[in-house]
């Protein structure tokens, strides 16, 4: 079975400073990690060091001429990389790129970013080798259109090990903290699925819709459109509308209250 350290790496950005920057840093800081097998400067040259190389993971920027980050990705779909976005995008650029479970750094690169990112392709690439699969697929013409495009981003992608959701934020109940981890509950098909995603609660609740999702308390962001009633006794708690009950803060629930006429969703 191939080992996956050192981890082979190809660069693909347009300016050519940009990507003897990064190859520079991922030599001078992580040359056991990191093995860079080569640069492109366009999506023509990127994929013939692809073929000549078979890397385990993409550093691409998502700007450039002729063919963007995207549409290389969209068109030379499937491929069994990984891919690491480096960008200079804004806020909403982010929050996209954050909702589709992707990996990116920003311009300019800081170390802290990019040894986060590397630990956490590290660890994708070992599990990986260990259960024996390949990488889930993600629709990046899509994602393409909500990072380029300023769309609306109404839903978020999910992985569990072995599958994909794309999830509506409308159709997502609750997200309770497990630890360093989310773990998501929602409506797939009309059946009750549940997914742990990697990331911290406090980072889906600066990423899901304000105007429907409320903090009850320190464990769990609920959609407010799924409560069915709020029991307000010794103990405070939030009945949904599927009988499952959670936990409310004392302290929360003045705030959601008021949240909840605010909207009208009571």
């Amino acid at each position: 079975m191939k080992q996956y350290l050192p981890v082979k790496a190809l660069l693909l950005d347009d300016e050519p400073d940009a990507c003897r920057n990064l190859k520079s840093i991922l030599s001078n800081y992580w040359k056991d990690t990191i093995a860079v097998a080569g640069y492109a400067l366009n999506t023509t040259e990127a994929e013939q060091l692809i073929v000549q190389h078979a890397p385990d993971v993409l550093f691409i920027d998502i700007e450039m001429p002729g063919e963007n980050a995207f549409q290389f990705l969209q068109r030379i779909a499937p491929f069994t990389f990984e891919v690491i976005f480096v960008t200079a995008y804004d806020d909403y650029a982010l929050k996209a790129l954050k909702l589709n479970a992707v990996d990116y750094i920003l311009k300019p690169i800081s170390l802290e970013e990019l040894e986060e990112a590397i630990g956490k392709l590290c660890a994708k690439l070992e599990r990986k080798q260990r259960e024996g699969r390949q990488g889930l697929g993600t629709n990046y013409s899509e994602l393409g259109d909500q990072v380029l495009h300023d769309v609306h981003v109404e839903k978020i992608v999910l992985k569990s090990r072995n599958e994909v959701f794309v999830v509506q934020f409308k159709d997502i109940s609750y997200v309770k903290a497990e630890g360093s981890y989310a773990h998501f509950y929602f409506t797939d098909h009309k059946q009750t699925k549940s997914v742990m995603m990697s990331y911290p609660l406090v980072d889906y609740e600066d990423l899901l819709p304000r105007d429907i999702f409320f903090r009850t308390h320190k464990s769990y962001l609920v959609n407010c459109r799924y409560i069915d009633h709020i029991n307000r006794g010794e103990h405070c708690s939030i009945s949904l509308k599927d009988g499952t009950v959670l936990p409310l803060s004392r302290r929360r629930a003045p705030g959601l209250m008021d949240f909840l006429e605010q909207y009208r969703l009571v």
